[in-house]
């Protein structure tokens, strides 16, 4: 991982895992390598979710939001039916925003542990969370 990749993209039975720690900021150049990444892992591995865990609080910057636009559009390609959004609040709203591409069904949450749960069986009961807290 170079420097500017604070972000990390690993892959969990077949969900795709894409964490943004506290800090990370999404340059063209960083977007463009995010993008090359998705690409490279989705290319000849079955997905079929995608959890997204966004820690930090920097706001998207306009070639952060392309990127995962294109990278949700990439997906729903390949076959991801689900998107599983984990942050604080105002994220979670402007990530599931962001990605609201036609066959996803996306979901927020809190915490990891239960959007890797649903991203890999949306048949069980496990409620987003979009409380007002």
């Amino acid at each position: 991982m170079k420097p500017s990749e604070r972000w990390s993209l690993r892959t969990d039975d077949e969900v795709l895992v894409v964490e943004f720690p506290h800090g990370t900021g999404l340059s063209p150049a960083d977007s463009e390598a995010l993008l090359d990444r998705w690409r490279s892992v989705t290319a000849d591995r079955a997905v079929d979710a995608v959890v997204l865990v966004v820690r930090t609080s920097r706001p998207c910057s306009d070639a952060g939001r392309r990127a995962l636009r294109e990278s949700a559009q990439i997906a729903v390609a390949r076959g991801v039916e689900r998107f599983a959004i984990v942050g604080e609040r105002s994220k979670r709203r402007y990530l599931k925003r962001t990605i609201d591409v036609e066959g996803v069904d996306s979901e927020a949450f809190n915490d990891a542990a239960p959007a890797m749960r649903w991203a890999k069986c949306p048949s069980e009961p496990c409620p987003p969370i979009e409380l007002s807290l």
